[in-house]
């Protein structure tokens, strides 16, 4: 019986720490649900590694996952906008929401009218961005050019076919402009304030970017046209600008999780990220950490 009740009791607790956790349940969380109910919504984001934690304020027509028509913690938030008016995607029809009037070679293909946007319960570490460049350098080859004031790379993915009107395949890399037929991955390391540096990842199929950032802390996806790119400091601002004037309350990171080590790090990665640091990209006592310092 004394086994029994222990069972049940620690059931119980399992059922009550579920319910305490928004990302418990991803089947409901992740279920795709629009709505143009203008109701505000209080969203509440926070990140246990860091103690960083946001809440949002704003109607529910923004919203794009199910899990964010109700208040309170979120897994995530997840946000559509019409651009550049900013209006809500979820009250925009399906048939209004894309247009299929991108030429891919002579065959029209399908070009979103909406932004998407996410938070994630995820820390925006002030290393990971300097070390993503870092690592593709010593990995890739970088661009003499730099396009948009972006250092920029191809990662060596085999470049998709596309079909034509006459049913042939072309390669996608002959049927795009540049830089997006040289390279798809972009780092933008140069700017004046960690938190603005970005990564941005270009699809090789579908023609479409994310831009990886942050806010508040916390880690932060925008999607747009790939056609777009060279507009994409205006759509990190934009975006950043949105959320500010929707944010009810901020709590900044109280710690910063340590970085891995980097076992026998190569003489280019070492280079690479002793220059991030003396430009003030990355602490010295990061380097010191992975092991990278003098």
């Amino acid at each position: 019986m004394r086994l029994i009740a222990s069972t049940v009791v620690g059931l119980l607790a399992t059922g009550c720490a579920l319910a305490d956790d928004p990302c418990a349940d991803y089947r409901r969380v992740l279920s795709y649900s629009r709505t143009a109910d203008p109701t505000p919504v209080t969203l509440v984001l926070d990140e246990e590694k860091t103690g960083a934690e946001i809440e949002l304020r704003l109607p529910r027509s923004f919203t794009a996952i199910r899990g964010n028509l109700s208040d309170g913690r979120q897994c995530k938030i997840s946000l559509e906008l019409m651009w550049p008016a900013l209006a809500p995607g979820g009250a925009v029809p399906d048939d209004r929401r894309r247009v299929r009037d991108r030429l891919i070679g002579d065959f029209p293909a399908w070009r979103a009218l909406t932004i998407d946007v996410s938070i994630e319960r995820k820390p925006a570490l002030p290393w990971a961005i300097p070390g993503g460049y870092c690592s593709a350098r010593e990995r890739l080859t970088e661009m003499a050019d730099r396009p948009f004031v972006l250092r920029a790379f191809d990662d060596q993915v085999r470049w998709p076919r596309h079909r034509q009107l006459d049913g042939s395949y072309r390669p996608i890399q002959e049927l795009l402009g540049y830089p997006l037929n040289s390279a798809n991955v972009f780092y933008a390391v140069d700017e004046a304030k960690t938190e603005d540096m970005v990564r941005i990842h270009c699809s090789k199929g579908a023609p479409r970017c994310r831009l990886d950032g942050q806010f508040h802390g916390l880690g932060t996806t925008t999607f747009f046209n790939a056609e777009d790119l060279e507009n994409w400091p205006r759509y990190r601002d934009t975006v950043r600008d949105f959320l500010e004037r929707h944010l009810v309350r901020s709590v900044p990171a109280r710690r910063i999780p340590k970085p891995g080590l980097i076992i026998n790090p190569s003489p280019t990665r070492t280079a690479c990220m002793r220059d991030q640091a003396a430009h003030g990209r990355v602490d010295a006592e990061i380097l010191r950490q992975m092991g990278l310092d003098r």
